[in-house]
C-alpha cells in the first residue's frame, strides 16, 4: 500500500484542486478542499469546449484501435508464416521504428498531408495514431502469437483450415488477452497525445480533447483550480478505460511478452 502513494498522491492532489475555489486554492494550495465547488468542471467544460473534444477524440482514438488492432494482429500472423532471412529483416525493421520519436516526422508528415488536402481529418489522424502505434502492435502480437503451441495450428491445418480460417478461428481467439492489451495500451497513448493531433488537427471546430484541454493554460492563466478541472475530464475516459482493460493488460503481458 505504502508503494502506490507516489501514484496514487498526484491523482487525489489533482482532484483536490479541482474541486478546490480559487480564493481557497490561493490560500492553501495543497490543502482538501474545505468548500469543495464544481464550478472548476463546469467552467472547463465550457470554456474548452470539452463535449464535442471528447466526442471528436472517441472518433480518432477508436480508428486508431480498430487500425492498429487489426493490421497488427494480421501482419504477426504473416510474419509467424514466413520466417526467411528477408522476412525476418523486415519485421526487426518495422519494430525498431518505436524508437523513432513524433517531432521528427511530424513536420514532413504535416507538409505532405496538407498537399493532399487531408489535414483537420478525424479519419486520417486516426490512421496516423495507428500507424505510430503498429511497431509496438506487431512487437506484441507477433511475440503472443509464436508462443502458442505449434500443435493447435497443425492440427488444424491438418482439419483442412487454410491461412484465413487459421487465422480467423484459431488463432485471434486465443490471441484475445494480446488484443485487449493492445487496444488499451493504443487507446491511453492516442488519447493522451497531444504533438500529433495539435498540428494535423488545427481547426478549433474538430479539436480533440488532450490540445483543448491544453488551451485553458495560458501565460495569462492565474486559475489553476479550472486547469486542474480540465485535466480531470480529459483523462477520466482514458482511467476508466485502462482500469476496465487491467486484467487483459496484465494477461496480455504475461501470456504474451512473458513468454
Amino acid at each position: 500500500m505504502v508503494m502506490t502513494l507516489p501514484f496514487i498522491y498526484p491523482f487525489v492532489f489533482l482532484v483536490a484542486t479541482a474541486l478546490k475555489p480559487l480564493p481557497e486554492f490561493n490560500q492553501d494550495s495543497v490543502g482538501l478542499p474545505a468548500h469543495a465547488t464544481l464550478e472548476n468542471l463546469s467552467a472547463a467544460w465550457n470554456e474548452a469546449s470539452l463535449g464535442p473534444a471528447i466526442v471528436h477524440s472517441l472518433i480518432a482514438v477508436g480508428i486508431a484501435v480498430v487500425l492498429n488492432v487489426a493490421l497488427s494482429s494480421v501482419a504477426a500472423f504473416w510474419f509467424v508464416r514466413h520466417r526467411g532471412r528477408l522476412a525476418t529483416s523486415l519485421r526487426w525493421t518495422l519494430i525498431a521504428t518505436m524508437a523513432v520519436p513524433a517531432p521528427v516526422f511530424i513536420v514532413p508528415l504535416f507538409v505532405q498531408l496538407s498537399v493532399w488536402g487531408l489535414t483537420d481529418s478525424l479519419v486520417t489522424l486516426g490512421v496516423v495514431f495507428a500507424a505510430w502505434n503498429v511497431s509496438f502492435g506487431l512487437y506484441l502480437m507477433y511475440t503472443f502469437i509464436d508462443a502458442l503451441p505449434y500443435e493447435l495450428t497443425e492440427a488444424a491445418e491438418v482439419d483442412g483450415a487454410n491461412s484465413f480460417q487459421l487465422l480467423r478461428k484459431v488463432l485471434l481467439p486465443l490471441s484475445m488477452p494480446a488484443m485487449a492489451t493492445l487496444a488499451v495500451l493504443t487507446f491511453v497513448w492516442s488519447w493522451s497525445d497531444l504533438l500529433i493531433s495539435i498540428v494535423l488537427v488545427q481547426d478549433p471546430s474538430r479539436r480533440l480533447v488532450t490540445p483543448a484541454t491544453a488551451l485553458l493554460a495560458d501565460q495569462y492563466s492565474t486559475d489553476i483550480p479550472k486547469n486542474a478541472a480540465g485535466v480531470l475530464i480529459a483523462i477520466l475516459p482514458m482511467l476508466a478505460v485502462f482500469l476496465f482493460g487491467q486484467r487483459f493488460l496484465v494477461r496480455g503481458i504475461l501470456a504474451g511478452v512473458g513468454k
